[in-house]
């Protein structure tokens, strides 16, 4: 067709039809998810996670963030029950709970609970249950030799490879008792500064014999690599040790499905340890298979990709964005419990009665480190369930007037369900009782950590933060915990005092520890040399926004004895490097129960378990020969008057000496939607994830019905854009008059102005709240752009 002839505004209506098109599809397809599409509608959990997990090798692991990681993908042979309480223990593992079978000097056995003078060698049998498959990895993958495939392996065949699923070919094979007797002597393993070792060491006979042959032989390994002229750097090349050639009578393989734990003393505690994941099966096939240089040199290790049998397995590991498990395929299965606590039943927690585990197929856990962003997220629906912040606190929670939780209208509304538990935990700051100037055990010294005890003012501290919700510590143990006194006769008479109209502990008058600080030698906190008084304290909180008002009011209430505070934040690599060398001042730390036994809370204190000297978790280093003996004495015991009473002489000792501010035990809140079951609060069980069940098809509904887009900026501008092109559809083009007699098109002149920009051009469209929401910024070359926004989230 020669140019100026036919209808020129058909191509401008034809790209208006694209650009309308297009729109509408954008309008059906936006989200503000931060999910992948179709995650909704599965069987995925999900929910936020405030820390970065750093450590999941079960032998060196000892957080809860962690635990909530590692301990659904391997087993120890018992567990707890899902629902009751007091605490249940029950067979995980293992096809039943052993009971100690205890012997004398002599060898003579004696009955089922002997005195602790008495017993001279206690012994369990665990034989774990046959056919249990682990979860399939390369390192079980074998060549047609039958031998391991991924041996010497060339750097060539692992270029590129981030996990382990990035290579070809799995394997599995079953669990045996030689993988539970490897992982346990792996704790002896001095490379690993096993957090728990030093109470190993003592429970387990032959254990601390054993950590000293593996030392032993690390070092002729490490002469014979020197002297032939090998690569001596382990981080390159790591020493594989077989960790039963060694003999640790304490810990022997019986046969296939049964192992003995012997130990050289009555210590009923040590069945608890069995349901933690530092009992966890090791397979040799995974230490090999992570000791190949070419996978080392990949950063593939235990540490990030643990090899276990539970039901889940790690399948995506971005520790500052997202860890996402799968379902284990070999996992032999369970049932979820048919009783439990009183209630429960009437919570829904029994619906599920003697259903398969797993319920969920995945679980994606977003690491997002401040709590708006977390709980942002679960409002919306994009997380299952939730802490209440405190910043969220009464916009959720209805207090009574007697002071009971409930939930608000909005939260009803939504059906969103509210679980509540006094948490059997502890919050304190601590001291190192090898500095200089805060530690020691002078009169002088105690009191000195005794006035800053009754200036730290936790009740004001939880009224700020937590709305109230807790009570203030007086001692080492939570309430629920045997040997914790609570009321009236449990106060700590050096610090608190009893307020009959509260019912509750309060401190003492700042002016008594205005005193103390006079008898300890610095009044109006100067010291004798005239200097003020200088308090550090470590943290891995930096970066926490919240935290920084806790800062606040650490100086704050630390300026009324005239103490400067000085704040010193890492990352927490470095801040757990500071603890374990005493290079601190003062650290801020919780402790959650490990077991429902007061000897995981007093074993923080024991001597031998200074995190200095051991490696334990003694982080003050607090050390006293009457504490010591009064702890080995306890942990033998079986609850009863006598063991009370010697708990009660020990506290004393610890409110005396003060090596910690005893803070607060916290009341949590969990909120969880109505499409999330089986979510029963939890503070010592970490292995958890099998029992929550999701309905994904209510999720996605309400997803997008919480999370309808802004339509309008998107209709506006497409209104704009027709009343632009409409002058042109309507105008006849004029005749240039050539001399070949064709009519040419005249171009469309615009205003001086530039002419009004639809939403999108630069523009902020206001949602239908009126508040400004950011939009992207432009990185198209100038081109006009059209942003729809989403409610509660951002630019679509």
């Amino acid at each position: 067709m020669r140019e100026g002839s036919g209808r020129p505004w058909i191509p401008t209506l034809s790209a208006c039809a694209v650009i309308l098109a297009g729109s509408g599809l954008l309008l059906t397809r936006c989200s503000n998810s931060p999910h992948r599409p179709g995650e909704a509608e599965g069987k995925t959990l999900f929910f936020g996670m405030p820390s970065v997990p750093a450590k999941l090798d079960p032998a060196t692991s000892y957080y809860q963030h962690e635990g909530d990681i590692i301990d659904n993908i391997y087993e120890p042979p018992y567990e707890y029950h899902h629902l009751r309480r007091p605490y249940h223990l029950q067979p995980l593992a293992a096809e039943e709970v052993a009971l100690p079978a205890y012997f004398d000097a002599a060898g003579n056995r004696l009955a089922a609970d002997p005195p602790v003078a008495q017993v001279a060698r206690a012994e369990y049998v665990i034989r774990i249950r046959p056919g249990m498959l682990y979860a399939d990895h390369p390192c079980f993958a074998t060549n047609a030799q039958g031998g391991a495939l991924y041996t010497n392996v060339a750097a060539h065949v692992v270029r590129g490879v981030t996990r382990p699923w990035d290579l070809p070919g799995l394997g599995t094979r079953e669990v045996v008792a030689e993988d539970y007797v490897r992982g346990i002597r792996r704790l002896a393993d001095p490379r690993l500064t096993c957090p728990i070792f030093s109470t190993i060491r003592r429970a387990v006979l032959g254990a601390a014999e054993y950590n000293g042959a593996l030392a032993r032989r690390l070092a002729d390994e490490r002469e014979r690599r020197k002297a032939a002229g090998e690569e001596v750097d382990e981080s390159r090349r790591p020493i594989l040790i077989d960790y039963l050639a060694d003999p640790c009578p304490g810990i022997e393989v019986i046969d296939r499905y049964s192992f003995r734990l012997v130990l050289p003393r009555k210590y009923p505690q040590i069945r608890y340890w069995m349901a933690m994941h530092f009992f966890a099966p090791i397979p040799h096939a995974a230490l090999a298979f992570y000791a190949e240089p070419a996978l080392v040199d990949r950063q593939l290790d235990l540490n990030r990709w643990p090899v276990g049998s539970g039901p889940f397995v790690l399948r995506e590991y971005e520790p500052n964005r997202r860890i996402v498990l799968e379902r284990n395929t070999n996992y032999r299965g369970g049932v979820y419990p048919s009783d439990g606590a009183p209630g429960d039943r009437e919570a829904g927690l029994l619906e599920d009665a003697g259903g398969r585990l797993p319920f969920l197929d995945r679980v994606v856990i977003t690491v997002e480190r401040e709590h708006i962003p977390r709980w942002s997220k679960f409002m919306q629906g994009y997380y299952d369930y939730a802490y209440v912040t405190p910043e969220a606190f009464e916009q959720t929670v209805s207090l009574s007037s007697t002071g009971e939780s409930g939930l608000s209208d909005a939260m009803v509304e939504k059906g969103v369900r509210l679980h509540l538990s006094v948490e059997a935990a502890n919050y304190w700051v601590g001291f190192n009782m090898m500095d200089d100037t805060f530690g020691g055990y002078s009169p002088e010294k105690a009191k000195l950590r005794q006035a800053i005890s009754i200036a730290l003012d936790y009740n004001e501290f939880l009224e700020i933060f937590y709305n109230g919700q807790g009570l203030q510590a007086q001692g080492p143990l939570p309430p629920g915990i045997f040997g914790c006194v609570e009321g009236e006769a449990g106060v700590n008479p050096l610090t608190d005092v009893w307020d009959p109209v509260r019912h509750r502990a309060i401190r003492r008058p700042i002016d008594d520890a205005r005193r103390l600080m006079a008898e300890a030698g610095f009044a109006d906190g100067r010291g004798p040399d005239g200097r003020p008084l200088v308090l550090h304290l470590d943290h891995a909180l930096g970066g926490d926004p919240a935290f920084v008002s806790v800062l606040n009011w650490l100086r704050a209430r630390l300026r009324l004895l005239g103490i400067e505070f000085e704040e010193r934040g890492t990352e927490l690599t470095r801040y757990r490097e500071k603890l374990e060398t005493g290079n601190f001042q003062s650290y801020r730390q919780g402790w959650l129960a490990d077991y429902p036994d007061p000897e995981n809370f007093l074993f923080l204190f024991y001597g031998p378990n200074s995190k200095v000297i051991s490696k334990g978790e003694n982080i003050p280093s607090y050390q006293s020969a009457e504490f010591d003996r009064m702890f080995e004495q306890v942990e033998g015991m079986m609850d009863g008057p006598e063991r009370k009473a010697v708990i009660d002489r020990m506290i004393v000792l610890l409110q005396r000496d003060a090596p910690i501010v005893w803070g607060y035990h916290p009341t949590f809140h969990i909120l969880s939607h109505a499409w999330h079951h089986n979510g029963k609060p939890r503070e010592m069980t970490h292995n958890y994830l099998k029992f929550h069940r999701v309905d994904g098809a209510l999720r996605a509904a309400r997803q997008r019905e919480w999370n309808r887009p802004v339509v309008w900026p998107v209709l506006a501008a497409e209104a704009l854009l027709m009343l632009a092109v409409l002058p042109l559809v309507l105008r006849r083009p004029a005749s240039a008059g050539g001399p070949d007699g064709a009519r040419r098109s005249a171009p469309l002149q615009g205003p001086a102005d530039g002419g009004r920009r639809p939403a999108g051009a630069g523009e902020r469209p206001a949602a239908e709240d009126g508040a400004r929401r950011s939009v992207p910024p432009r990185d198209d070359g100038g081109k006009a752009r059209v942003t729809a926004v989403a409610e509660g989230g951002g630019a679509c």
